[in-house]
């Protein structure tokens, strides 16, 4: 064997233990033995945590400012979560150790998505593991998104309720029937080990000469800015109408007729539909299709600072992320439920926390797919600059 001869293997194993022992430099010594014969001392690494940080922020005399600043939140919205997801994310005591405290397991995971910090960070501020943490911002995500999305985003369930956001759209933008305004946007990921080709943002990399790739979230709004449907999870080379046809948006809802009553108002990347309004794509406009255009645009904006909103007060959309691609539509759900648990609550943003969003629009090549829904953004257009007023739904 080239001359090479392991001394250490040649030694007997109780010799080899000891020695290993006496170099290692210790956190903590642990006396074994008893009797008269002497007393061995085995060393073991603990590495010591604090909690100072987080036992500080959950006592009831922490500065409610510096709170809000940490978690994008005010106590009692944080202490509304603790309690919707107590009964969920609560663990029992075993005999080894103490459970983590669940408002504690909460705030772990809201700290993260709203700092965008890395788990060494979120492992420092709560004196825990950072695998410990990992485990915790994906397993509180997952109840959010499962015990709380149906409460806190979800479609109008009743009449009254559509017919408010339809007045209330109208009453600003002048455009009638109005439900809801979508955007899609992409949130940066590393790039995945598998199917890495679907995930590739090819706008994004030309425009930032960067290569980049990414995951989509394609959502409605209603006109406060809260999310009524999302869609999560398709890979970023696709473009805003594959997302949309990809979506329960369209093949169940709008498929079963759904839509019929109302208009969900989309940008250039969006095609027109029978439900959903589109500004007019072509150059040289009318002074007509101009005024549309501007009275759609102020609804899709509604959308899109809804997003940038959710960007902001959740920093961990902001970057690339590490938590794997199964995990991630739990992780942007969990997002877009705290930001409608946040708007309806009236949580105020700072200053510095705002985000401008900017997603790339690529007219689709079938951009009018129905007549009927052609002529009557036609007479919408007309009405709009002729009377002043609204036009009327003239689809189906």
């Amino acid at each position: 064997m080239d001359g090479y001869y392991n001394h250490d293997v040649a030694r007997p194993k109780r010799q080899r233990k000891a020695a290993v022992e006496e170099t290692a430099s210790p956190a903590s010594d642990i006396a074994s033995g008893s009797g008269s014969g002497p007393s061995h001392h085995r060393r073991l690494w603990v590495k010591e945590r604090t909690t100072d940080w987080w036992d500080r922020v959950s006592r009831p005399d922490f500065p409610e400012e510096e709170f809000r600043r940490e978690f994008r939140m005010s106590r009692p919205t944080f202490d509304l979560i603790c309690e919707e997801l107590d009964a969920t994310v609560t663990k029992k005591n075993t005999m080894l150790r103490d459970a983590i405290p669940a408002p504690k397991r909460v705030a772990v995971c809201v700290w993260r998505l709203a700092t965008g910090a890395p788990l060494r960070h979120v492992s420092e501020r709560f004196g825990l593991g950072i695998s410990t943490c990992h485990k915790l911002v994906i397993e509180v995500c997952r109840a959010i998104y499962d015990v709380m999305m149906p409460k806190y985003l979800h479609w109008p369930a009743s009449d009254p309720e559509i017919q408010s956001t339809k007045r209330k759209f109208e009453s600003i933008h002048k455009i009638p029937n109005v439900v809801g305004s979508i955007y899609t946007t992409h949130v940066p990921i590393i790039a995945p080990k598998v199917h890495v080709a679907a995930y590739f943002n090819k706008r994004h990399t030309e425009r930032n000469q960067k290569t980049s790739y990414s995951i989509t979230v394609q959502g409605v709004v209603n006109a406060e800015g809260i999310f009524t449907d999302v869609c999560i999870g398709n890979p970023g080379s696709l473009t805003d109408d594959q997302i949309l046809d990809k979506s329960s948006l369209s093949q169940q809802r709008a498929a079963r007729g759904m839509l019929r009553d109302g208009w969900i108002v989309g940008n250039g990347g969006f095609p027109l539909t029978d439900w959903l309004l589109v500004p007019y794509a072509r150059q040289n406009l009318t002074w007509t299709q101009h005024a549309f255009n501007e009275s759609v645009g102020g609804i899709q904006k509604v959308a899109e600072e809804a997003f940038g909103r959710l960007k902001g007060r959740w920093a961990c959309l902001q970057k690339r992320t590490e938590v794997k691609l199964q995990d991630l539509p739990y992780v942007l759900g969990a997002c877009c439920v705290l930001h409608n648990i946040c708007e309806m609550r009236k949580e105020e943003m700072a200053e510095g926390v705002k985000f401008e969003v900017f997603d790339d629009v690529t007219v689709p090549e079938n951009n009018i797919r129905s007549v009927a829904a052609s002529s009557a953004r036609d007479q919408i257009s007309h009405n709009l600059l002729h009377r002043g007023l609204a036009g009327t739904r003239a689809v189906n």
